[in-house]
């Protein structure tokens, strides 16, 4: 019986299986630090784009109060009396039936020169 317990039982086999869990743990570990490096890297762009969102939505809102100022009716009204735009008079208008231009064939350009 003490034989037995004086005798190795480190085998051939047993030092392999150690080798094989040793190899299968660093791939474990590395796999892991590149999945972490790569939530990092998602991490960083997902900040980016966020940040570009953020500056986009600050522009519109920018331009959407710009052209809300442009809209004002008084201010648009002086605008339109300085500068150089004339009325036009009622007579001189003329009305086109849609209809009318539903009729009119389109030009064959297919016949121009060049």
């Amino acid at each position: 019986m003490n034989r037995k317990r004086s005798t190795r039982n480190l085998t051939l086999g047993s030092i392999g299986f150690l080798v094989l869990v040793a190899v299968v743990l660093a791939t474990v570990g590395v796999f892991h630090a590149y999945i972490k490096n790569m939530q990092v890297q998602v991490a960083r762009e997902t900040q980016k784009t966020e940040k570009g969102t953020q500056q986009l939505s600050m522009d519109i809102k920018m331009l959407q109060m710009r052209i809300d100022q442009q809209l004002i009716l008084p201010l648009l009204r002086d605008r339109l009396k300085q500068s150089s735009l004339v009325p036009i008079p009622i007579n001189v208008i003329e009305e086109i039936d849609q209809r009318a231009l539903n009729h009119i064939p389109a030009p064959d350009l297919a016949q121009r020169g060049p």
